[in-house]
């Protein structure tokens, strides 16, 4: 193999082609394609069985952790390295992108290797980023080195509702869809911009609870009421006149102010379902407790229960998680210290 490998070197040396294109037609052969993610938070949608219009669309946040990592390399049979209930997961988006891209670029036997998972069912997009990572992973790996994110959700069939976590696996940064006028179609990017650098964002994570996924949440979203288009053009107002234009003009206090009230007329929507505002009565109680302390940026992930808090800089981070963790609603859980993505996933070693 050693003799084969230097062989095809010398040969791409003198044709000066790029070594991974040449790989090709070497499948067995191939370096093992490796990706990095970031997790996604989501802030809210803009509208729910809307009567006339797009419906969902919503606004995301990528942030750089907690992130997974995964890898893809060639192997005499299929396998999948990962936990048993991620692993069968896995082995269903493997097999959905092998029916569903096109013949002549459908990836042999390999080995799925996930080495660094975000935590599941938490809010957090670890689904769309595990499954878009092994997508972009098995198309590298037999030469198809830029395929868009959209194209790669669809081999695997991602993007039911929203496609925040889709646009964030490819950009980062902060993120609006504009939502679906058909099923099948995937939510558009209508904004996307990069996050301040300098702030920071806390994570609240309950150890022992879970939001809502899969069958849970298509009957939640079942037993949903339409939103009020008055309440979708609330929504619309706050993310075009007040977020966006804090975000690129760095103005902290607007731009926290305006993502928990985003996230609040979200979470009074989604309350007949959730149980309340938050989803978690614990998380409820710190977010009461946040906002008494006069923290303004705080809010849901999705179905939670992660609660998230953003803070201006790294020291207020700092002494913003110290206090959480004394205090007694945040028992159990788990405090994560992060920043935001503003780059899209990322390939190591290629």
């Amino acid at each position: 193999m050693s003799v084969r490998l230097s062989s095809l070197a010398r040969t791409l040396d003198r044709r000066r082609l790029p070594i991974r294109s040449a790989w090709k037609g070497w499948p067995n052969l191939m370096p093992p394609i490796t990706v990095q993610t970031g997790a996604r938070l989501h802030f809210g949608l803009l509208a729910v069985q809307a009567a006339s219009g797009r419906n969902f669309g919503g606004v995301g946040l990528m942030v750089d952790s907690p992130g997974g990592v995964l890898s893809v390399e060639a192997s005499d049979r299929d396998e999948c390295l990962a936990e048993p209930e991620i692993a069968a997961r896995l082995t269903a988006w493997r097999d959905e992108y092998r029916r569903r891209c096109p013949v002549e670029r459908r990836p042999p036997a390999c080995r799925i290797r996930l080495s660094q998972r975000i935590p599941p069912h938490a809010g957090l997009g670890s689904g769309t980023q595990t499954a878009l990572a092994l997508a972009a992973a098995m198309a590298r790996w037999v030469g198809e080195e830029n395929v868009s994110a959209p194209e790669l959700a669809r081999r695997i069939g991602r993007g039911a509702r929203s496609a925040l976590g889709i646009h964030g696996f490819e950009r980062g940064g902060l993120l609006v869809e504009g939502g679906k006028r058909h099923p099948e179609e995937i939510s558009p990017l209508v904004a996307r911009l990069d996050f301040p650098s300098e702030w920071r964002v806390l994570l609240i994570m309950p150890n022992d609870r879970h939001g809502l996924s899969s069958d849970a949440e298509r009957a939640a979203f079942s037993r949903l009421a339409p939103m009020p288009t008055s309440l979708t053009e609330t929504l619309c107002r706050i993310v075009l006149m007040e977020l966006l234009p804090a975000i690129a003009s760095i103005d902290f206090p607007s731009a926290a102010s305006a993502l928990r009230e985003f996230g609040q007329l979200n979470g009074s929507h989604f309350a007949p379902v959730q149980g309340g505002v938050f989803a978690d009565p614990q998380m409820a109680e710190l977010a009461q407790w946040l906002t008494d302390q006069e923290c303004v940026g705080v809010g849901q992930s999705s179905w939670g229960p992660t609660l998230w808090s953003l803070c201006r800089d790294e020291s207020e981070a700092f002494r913003r998680r110290d206090e959480i963790a004394s205090h007694p609603s945040s028992r159990a859980c788990t405090i994560h210290l992060t920043a935001a993505q503003n780059a899209g996933a990322i390939f190591l070693g290629v």
